[in-house]
C-alpha cells in the first residue's frame, strides 16, 4: 500500500511534496515552453497556468495575497493579486509600480524577494517568496 502512494508523490530538492496532478501539469507546461521556444526563439510570457493557487493568505488595501505553488519548481510562493480597476488613477498606479521598482532593486536576506511580475486581463500579479509562520505585524 505504501509503495503505491510513493509512486504518486514526488519530492523536490527542498522536500516539497508535489501531487500527481501538479506533476502532469508541469510536464504539459514544459512541452509548451519547448515548442514555444522552438517556434519563436524566445521564452513565453508567464501566465496563470504556471501557478496553482492554494489558499488566501491575506487582504490589503490594493489586493489579495494568495499562497500558491509554482508548478515548474514545486516551490511555495506568495502571489499578490491587484485588480486593475483599483489602478485607474495615476496615484494608485504609481504606488504599485513604485513597490515593484523597490522590491526589484533590494537584495537582502531580511526582505521578501520579488520573483516575478506579470498580468492577466483583469489582474496585475506579483509573485514573491513565501515566508510562512505568522503575521508580519
Amino acid at each position: 500500500m505504501i509503495s503505491v502512494i510513493e509512486e504518486n508523490v514526488e519530492k523536490d530538492q527542498n522536500g516539497v511534496t508535489l501531487n500527481e496532478s501538479i506533476i502532469n501539469e508541469r510536464d504539459k507546461i514544459i512541452k509548451f515552453i519547448k515548442a514555444y521556444i522552438k517556434r519563436n526563439n524566445e521564452i513565453p510570457p508567464t501566465t496563470l497556468d504556471y501557478y496553482k493557487f492554494v489558499k488566501l493568505i491575506g487582504k490589503g488595501a490594493f489586493g489579495k495575497v494568495t499562497l500558491g505553488v509554482h508548478k515548474l519548481t514545486g516551490k511555495y510562493v506568495a502571489i499578490k493579486t491587484i485588480d486593475k480597476s483599483y489602478m485607474k488613477d495615476e496615484y494608485s498606479r504609481r504606488k504599485v509600480f513604485q513597490e515593484v521598482y523597490i522590491l526589484k532593486k533590494i537584495r537582502h536576506s531580511c526582505v521578501i524577494r520579488l520573483l516575478e511580475v506579470f498580468e492577466s486581463p483583469k489582474h496585475f500579479l506579483m509573485v514573491m517568496e513565501y515566508a510562512g509562520g505568522g503575521d508580519l505585524l
